[in-house]
């Protein structure tokens, strides 16, 4: 064994400690491949109840985003999320990263800077650096980057092209929708168990349980009908499509102005967590 206890202690600590320091745990785990080999590195990230897989993102993250590339990011005043940081940090096609020497993230920080912007989302760094969401990413309710979080990077004229892209996207969009609800079905599986009776209704628990109970009942519908099921519409079918397209539009507002609007204070406060530098 290449590390030690006061290792596996630091180590656990961080672990503990949150997302937030999930550059710092790379910097551990740099430090203990350089000490030993994979068969090391594999032993310490039991120690630490660290997903090896998960451990080889913060590792490799780290190494790219180097202390100069944190600083610079730390300096500008502009949130950058480690989710962020690691997209940069993925291999291309090619072999080297998307963003080696973060560049292009450097481009986008200036300009956040000039437009008085807060922040440089997942998808807009993703979209600089010529990457297409993953359609499954943005359609699973658990992941990082949401559909919501997608659309709402893009500029105004872009938002309708982008959902258009992705629906006529059938047999993919198709196949994500289905591994989307077979996850779902086995975290209900999982996680079901006696409800709690007896306490006061809290009716923002409930607001919140039925809207993700919509859009469970969205991914279902839409993986109900595949792309070799045809579509052949009455004239006054579509008229009735069309006024459910509209009472979804007034729900996505409602959603906008009733929930997410009136908690942006409390958003925004969440978002600095996962600070470079944190």
């Amino acid at each position: 064994m290449s590390y030690t206890e006061q290792d596996v202690h630091e180590g656990r600590r961080l672990m503990d400690d949150g997302r937030e320091n999930r550059l710092v745990i790379g910097d551990k785990l740099l430090s203990i491949t350089a000490s030993g080999g994979d068969g090391v590195f594999d032993q310490y990230c039991d120690e630490i109840s660290l997903n090896s897989r998960t451990a080889r993102q913060y590792r490799h993250t780290a190494r790219l985003c180097t202390p100069p590339v944190r600083q610079i990011v730390a300096d500008s005043g502009v949130h950058v999320s480690y989710s962020a940081l690691r997209e940069g940090a993925r291999l291309a096609p090619s072999g080297k990263p998307y963003d080696e020497s973060y560049n292009t993230l450097r481009s986008l920080l200036k300009d956040a800077r000039e437009a008085g912007a807060s922040r440089v989302s997942v998808p807009q760094y993703r979209r600089a650096l010529g990457m297409e969401p993953a359609l499954q990413d943005l359609l699973d309710p658990s992941s990082e980057t949401s559909l919501a979080d997608y659309l709402a990077s893009l500029p105004p004229q872009e938002r309708d092209q982008a959902l258009r892209d992705l629906v006529e996207k059938k047999a993919e969009v198709h196949d994500a929708l289905k591994r989307v609800m077979d996850e779902k079905r086995r975290r209900d599986r999982e996680t079901r168990g006696p409800e709690c009776g007896g306490g006061k209704s809290d009716k923002a628990a409930a607001v919140a349980r039925d809207l993700v109970r919509i859009s469970d009942q969205g991914a279902a519908f839409m993986s109900r009908y595949p792309p070799s099921a045809p579509l052949d519409f009455s004239d006054e079918q579509r008229i009735a499509c069309k006024e459910v397209l509209g009472t979804l539009d007034v729900l996505a507002t409602w959603i906008r102005v009733r929930v997410l609007d009136e908690q942006a204070p409390v958003g925004s406060r969440a978002e600095t967590r996962d600070l470079v530098g944190a």
